[in-house]
């Protein structure tokens, strides 16, 4: 291998570093704003001002769980390109796993919070004197109930891992799809 060859490698390297990186920024910044919507009882940043570790918790489940599955999809678009060759089907491969995936983590948080909250109801009405009406989860995470936040991270963080294995190959039967069609 020539010096020429290295340092165009080490370019490659650089190049899909910095891709790797804005599309995870990308990416949480897309799902952070989608799920701000979705719990609108929460100012998430406005509770962490407040020092709210529950909250801060409940958010570093999201941002691990979407990181975790968005990961995947950042190496399909990343073996596009390789040194001394760039893979058009791979690195479309590669979009389309993002582009399934992000939703896709984003769907499973939300569904996962919607699950774990209709599980703590029925576990709360089986206690004695618990008012499971007056149960809310986003009301306990301002109200900085930890333990409601870890186990969110928890089924985050579980449910990403699931996802992110599932969404790991999709971007390989695509791009030799793609490439047999063009090809």
């Amino acid at each position: 291998m020539s010096v020429i060859e290295a340092i165009f490698d080490i370019g490659i390297a650089i190049i899909q570093l910095i891709f790797g990186v804005a599309l995870a920024l990308f990416s949480i910044t897309i799902a952070i704003n989608i799920l701000n919507r979705v719990t609108k009882g929460i100012n998430e940043f406005e509770e962490l001002r407040k020092k709210n570790l529950a909250v801060g918790v409940y958010l570093a489940g999201i941002l691990v769980a979407v990181g975790n599955v968005v990961g995947q999809a950042v190496s399909g678009v990343s073996k596009a390109v390789v040194p001394g060759a760039f893979n058009l089907p791979a690195l479309i491969g590669g979009l389309i796993q993002l582009f399934i995936g992000l939703p896709l983590a984003i769907v499973a948080v939300v569904w996962a919070q919607s699950r774990v909250y209709s599980w703590l109801i029925k576990a709360a009405a089986k206690l004695p004197g618990v008012e499971v009406e007056k149960f809310n989860i986003q009301d306990e995470l301002k109200n900085g109930n930890l333990a409601v936040a870890v186990v969110l991270f928890g089924t985050f963080v579980a449910i990403s891992l699931v996802i992110s294995q599932g969404v790991a190959f999709i971007a390989e039967p695509i791009s030799s799809a793609i490439r047999t069609l063009i090809g």
